[in-house]
């Protein structure tokens, strides 16, 4: 992981990473099984730090994995005073890339599947670690610019780094003065775009880390332009299989040598929260039509949307079969969760999913839309012979 964001050129030895001459600090942040570790390490130098480089993840086994309250509020607000996005960075807050996960099932056609023909396919968006708008997801490409088995979908997913597929995998070191040619997986592709991010700082360090998301989304490069996922509304090409595309660091670089940062140069994001629960549950069948529900946010002034959160909460027999969609006054649709199996081990039978109590979602796939407007969520029931009830869920829009 090192070896790819910042391995050292010029030097006649080995080969040289992303950002070839950043500084890096290590901590281990999975020494032990204590949460605050983590929080620990991702609130270290906060003022000398410009990225987190994570390169681990919650299990990709299609169960919801939720982040520790520790690891929100060290990502956000920081704990025990130390700063987060809000602060970091002397006020321009921390960047925090992360893994958008390998739990891929082989594509949208679901290849994988169970005994019983059910769908493996893992959404990024069950990580409680990279679902948060604090964070940066990303995604893998190969050699060749497409998604490999194990790439996971998410309307979370920012961008893509490289990384390798079973033909050819990324050479970077190793311990103890070595190299090896086989690295894989999204834990490759994370210090790629971390490497980018130290590029940018290194000309502007003066960018916030919503100008940093903002930059990486409108410099990314279109891959597997093919790819039947992709669309393009307000100047972006979005694909829930890639994010905004595979990160371009010089054209990131260029971009941000130019750029004015939002509202001021804020770390503070505007927003808007809606929230319900309904009185008499919506009934979750496959044998009957999707139930939907909606709000009016006419009345946010939000005009460019940098964010999305949706809390869900539902109780089903096997929540693994539903589907759920958040669409946008303009119609724009970002897919929240599919139908997938859960795998708890390795028998290769389904294991119980556990409900959605207030789940966050997160999205990006709305980025620059404006928010008034209506907003309806939509919960499918995507395979026979379960049930179960939808009983509350919450809207919160993010951005200036």
């Amino acid at each position: 992981v090192a070896g790819i964001a910042v391995a050292r050129d010029g030097n006649a030895i080995g080969g040289a990473g992303v950002a070839p001459r950043a500084s890096l600090g290590a901590y281990n942040a999975l020494a032990t099984s204590q949460d605050a570790d983590i929080a620990d390490a991702l609130r270290r130098a906060p003022d000398v730090t410009g990225v987190y480089n994570n390169s681990w993840g919650s299990p990709d086994n299609g169960v919801l994995n939720a982040a520790e309250p520790s690891f929100v509020a060290a990502i956000t607000v920081g704990v025990e005073g130390a700063p987060g996005v809000q602060a970091g960075r002397s006020g321009k807050g921390s960047i925090y890339v992360f893994p958008g996960g390998n739990g891929g099932g082989g594509g949208p056609d679901c290849h994988v599947q169970d005994l019983f023909g059910r769908c493996i396919d893992e959404n990024s968006n069950f990580d409680g670690y990279v679902n948060k708008r604090a964070v940066i997801a990303v995604c893998a490409v190969d050699d060749a610019g497409v998604a490999p088995s194990y790439g996971e979908p998410g309307a979370n997913i920012l961008v893509c780094g490289r990384s390798g597929n079973n033909r050819i995998g990324i050479t970077t070191t190793t311990p103890q003065g070595a190299y090896r040619s086989s690295f894989s997986g999204t834990s490759a592709s994370t210090p790629m775009v971390s490497g980018v991010v130290a590029l940018m700082l290194k000309d502007r360090p003066d960018l916030t880390w919503r100008d940093v998301r903002l930059i990486l989304a409108q410099s990314a490069r279109k891959n597997d332009p093919t790819d039947p996922g992709w669309t393009t509304h307000y100047g972006l090409h979005f694909n829930p299989k890639y994010g905004f595309g595979a990160a371009d660091a010089a054209e990131a670089v260029k971009l941000a040598r130019t750029w004015s940062t939002v509202d001021g140069g804020s770390p503070v994001m505007k927003s808007c929260t809606f929230s319900r629960t309904f009185g008499l549950p919506k009934e979750l069948d496959s044998t009957k039509p999707a139930p939907t529900d909606s709000f009016d946010a006419s009345s946010c002034g939000i005009t460019r949307i940098e964010f999305i959160e949706v809390n869900f909460s539902a109780t089903h027999t096997y929540s693994g079969d539903l589907r759920v969609e958040l669409i946008s006054p303009n119609g724009l649709i970002s897919k929240l969760a599919s139908e997938r199996l859960c795998l708890l081990d390795s028998d290769n039978i389904a294991d119980p999913c556990g409900d959605y109590n207030n789940w966050q979602f997160g999205s990006v796939r709305h980025l620059e839309e404006p928010s008034p407007g209506t907003w309806t969520l939509r919960v499918t029931d995507a395979q026979p012979g379960d049930v179960g009830t939808w009983t509350a869920w919450g809207l919160t829009i993010w951005g200036r």
